[in-house]
């Protein structure tokens, strides 16, 4: 993955993994839920709120995995982050596996736990 070779086309510079699955994009300016549209080991495209701008720096947390980069473009609701450190493969097997078998909560289904949780008075799950 990620290597220069002539048969490399167009402006990417790894192959990207193309998926749904929520996130979180923490930056100083808050804590954001996201959405990853597609993912490799420069970067990551992302469906976020408005107040995301361009150059800001952050983490991005999805699954079990963080990275943290820049937002190197913003455009309505999505943009582009840069990671700092390329992200090493099995992180992205491992976000890919996860992905197949759907082994992940979405946004909608950790509100539902939590507003459930906090119904039934448990602290934690």
């Amino acid at each position: 993955m990620g290597a220069e070779t002539p048969l490399n086309i167009g402006r990417r510079r790894d192959s990207r993994l193309r998926l749904s699955v929520p996130g979180r994009l923490i930056t100083l300016t808050g804590t954001h839920k996201v959405t990853l549209c597609d993912i490799s080991q420069s970067g990551a495209k992302l469906v976020v709120p408005d107040d995301v701008q361009k150059g800001n720096d952050g983490v991005l947390e999805w699954l079990d995995y963080e990275a943290f980069g820049m937002i190197v473009w913003a455009d309505k609701d999505q943009a582009g982050m840069a990671f700092d450190e390329p992200l090493p493969e099995p992180v992205l097997l491992a976000t890919r596996e996860k992905f197949d078998h759907r082994a992940y909560k979405t946004h909608d289904e950790e509100a539902r736990e939590q507003a459930e949780d906090w119904y039934r008075g448990y602290k934690n799950r």
